[in-house]
């Protein structure tokens, strides 16, 4: 961790573990519900899984409020795609709407990107690019690796850049917010490394060591105030 213990709990980090609670078939025709890509020996569903249970821990021993967005420990009943993510978003508003205190939002994927290039990329908001971008260039500056991107040195891209529209989760969730694909199934190196305990430590903590600095960053100045502490102030 950079720095002395400086960031109290009421600092929020809501983290969404995509690709694993959606009974809906998957596009990509995995198995019967949505788990994202099938890799070597491994889905989606089980590395965002992973990456994300490593992520939780690391934030809360650095002394934040963790809010996942469904219990890997005690998983939802699967529900249509659009059911589950709308719950998924539910679960930040409430959160959000009870305490109202300085919060991000950072949903776990991995990618099947045809480029064939390795590393990590951040989406953003298209419609609130000033909120999360901060946020975005914080993450990929501590990225394990940062994927090599023509419109964009550290792959830092908007939602409507997916190639699916744009993304509800970003959109929708009352808090500054990125989604993080960490790696790349259709890269050979990032499809071998996957799967492997000693990366996924290493990409968790990556991510953990990003949000430490963006909440050292000061608000209203190096970073914008989130949108529950604007609304409450009138900012």
């Amino acid at each position: 961790m950079d720095g002395t213990k400086e960031v109290p709990k009421t600092k929020t980090v809501y983290v969404d573990i995509g690709h694993c609670t959606s009974g809906e078939k998957n596009p990509l025709g995995v198995g019967g519900s949505d788990r994202g890509f099938q890799g070597p020996g491994y889905t989606e569903c089980d590395i965002n899984q992973a990456v994300g249970r490593k992520l939780m821990k690391e934030l809360d021993t650095m002394g934040f409020y963790v809010v996942p967005t469904w219990n890997p420990d005690k998983p939802p009943a699967p529900v249509p795609k659009a059911d589950d993510l709308q719950r998924r978003i539910d679960t930040v508003n409430r959160d959000v709407a009870k305490y109202g205190d300085d919060s991000i939002y950072i949903s776990v994927h991995h990618d099947s990107d045809k480029t064939g290039r390795g590393g990590q990329c951040v989406y953003f908001d298209a419609t609130r690019p000033n909120d999360a971008r901060k946020l975005a260039e914080t993450i990929q500056k501590s990225a394990w690796q940062t994927r090599e991107h023509d419109k964009s040195p550290l792959c830092i891209l908007p939602d409507t850049a997916t190639g699916k529209g744009y993304l509800d989760g970003l959109r929708k969730t009352n808090s500054i917010g990125i989604l993080v694909e960490g790696a790349n199934v259709l890269n050979s190196r990032d499809r071998a490394l996957m799967p492997m305990s000693e990366f996924q430590d290493k990409e968790a903590k990556a991510l953990a060591q990003g949000v430490w600095n963006y909440f050292k960053l000061k608000p209203g100045v190096e970073r914008p105030y989130s949108p529950a502490i604007r609304q409450r102030f009138g900012l």
